[in-house]
């Protein structure tokens, strides 16, 4: 047996390609990057305090659906979330570094800690960041073509750098805090600090088990953009599915459907590198990829860029949910009737309503393909 483990990991080592070390060990410095992390933030809240000004999440647009969700709660509370991902976090991250254990104490920290990047991740951004993310392809087409949309894009990037900075400041806080969370999780409770595994037999987290649960994941992950697939690529076919003659003209006239074939296409393509998490293809570079051929891909590859996603699609998909009551409020007093406003709600809003499933989904996803890849 000795002997096959050893041939096994020889094996692995032919396959992984380099990795950077700062990536693979990201449970060694993510505790104290986290800790950094919040005491900058908390340099930023004291000069929202004293100056007055910046502070993002104001009642003022609190009914606006491009609002990050901790604004809809009042400011009062969203200054306490502020206060708390500040020094009260900094504490946490120390007792966390220095391993502090106990029965009671333990299972504080790491709570705290899962609802610190919760918060970070969920509640401290809004649809700003999908929507900057999805319409990329279409403003590159548009600057190679001298669109018009193009510049509007570059307008929007100027318009919002700084929301698009704080919210990805936000985002980068949160993976953080989750990362040293799941750090001290694992060094606390006597597990290996770089797979996560310890003495008793693997069940669940199995490669075997993963494979099955993440395949499901991925396969309830792709219902979303198919959905919205078909309802954009309609549209730009010309079948005014879910609104009136009217409605649809005006789209055609704006190059609204245009613009959604993009989006529809740019989501395509992410449900089949969906498929890359539990494929063959998405373990080993397959034959076309020339240099890279044979080779192992790297587990960040797939589980960075993949974890980001899924916090987004599923902030965006939680945004429009809370702006659904004011949505179909619009379209009554703009006249629309009962058949018509059960359209927009199908096939206009009905896609985008899936994005938490769909978010949450692909993390499920990822998890199953980290627990398959993450070796020895």
């Amino acid at each position: 047996m000795k002997k096959n483990l050893l041939r096994n990991e020889n094996l692995l080592t032919r396959v992984v390609p380099v990795r950077s070390e700062w990536i693979r060990d990201w449970q060694s410095w993510t505790p104290y990057a986290a800790v950094t992390w919040s005491l900058l933030y908390s340099a930023l809240g004291v000069y929202w305090a004293v100056s007055g000004r910046g502070f993002p999440y104001t009642s003022a647009n609190a009914s606006n659906v491009i609002v990050p969700l901790l604004g809809r709660f009042g400011q009062d509370l969203a200054w306490i979330v502020v206060i708390v991902v500040g020094f009260p976090a900094v504490v946490a991250g120390i007792a966390m570094q220095r391993g502090v254990r106990g029965k009671l104490l333990r299972p504080f920290l790491i709570t705290a800690g899962v609802l610190l990047a919760g918060a970070l991740l969920l509640f401290m951004t809004d649809l700003t960041l999908l929507e900057t993310l999805g319409y990329i392809p279409y403003a590159i087409v548009g600057l190679l073509t001298d669109a018009e949309v193009g510049q509007i894009y570059l307008e929007h990037l100027a318009h919002y750098k700084w929301t698009i900075a704080y919210q990805l400041l936000c985002l980068a806080g949160g993976f953080l805090w989750l990362m040293a969370t799941v750090s001290y999780h694992r060094r606390s409770g006597d597990a290996c600090l770089y797979c996560g595994r310890r003495d008793s037999l693997e069940r669940w987290n199995s490669p075997d088990h993963a494979a099955r649960w993440g395949r499901i994941a991925v396969y309830v992950a792709m219902v979303a953009p198919l959905l919205y697939a078909f309802t954009r690529y309609a549209w730009a076919l010309g079948i005014p599915l879910g609104m009136s003659e009217e409605a649809f003209r005006r789209g055609q006239e704006s190059g609204m459907w245009i613009s959604g074939l993009f989006l529809a296409s740019f989501g395509l393509v992410g449900a089949v590198l969906m498929l890359g998490l539990v494929q063959r293809w998405g373990e080993v570079f397959p034959r076309w990829m020339i240099g890279l051929a044979g080779r192992r891909v790297p587990i960040a590859l797939a589980v960075i860029p993949a974890s980001f996603v899924s916090v987004l699609l599923v902030v965006g998909g939680l945004s429009v949910w809370s702006d659904l009551d004011q949505m179909i409020t619009a379209l009554t007093m703009g006249g629309a009737e009962g058949l018509e406003i059960k359209g927009a709600v199908v096939f206009q809003v009905g896609p985008t309503l899936l994005f938490p499933v769909w978010g949450l989904a692909l993390a499920v996803a990822t998890l199953g393909y980290y627990y398959r890849q993450r070796g020895p």
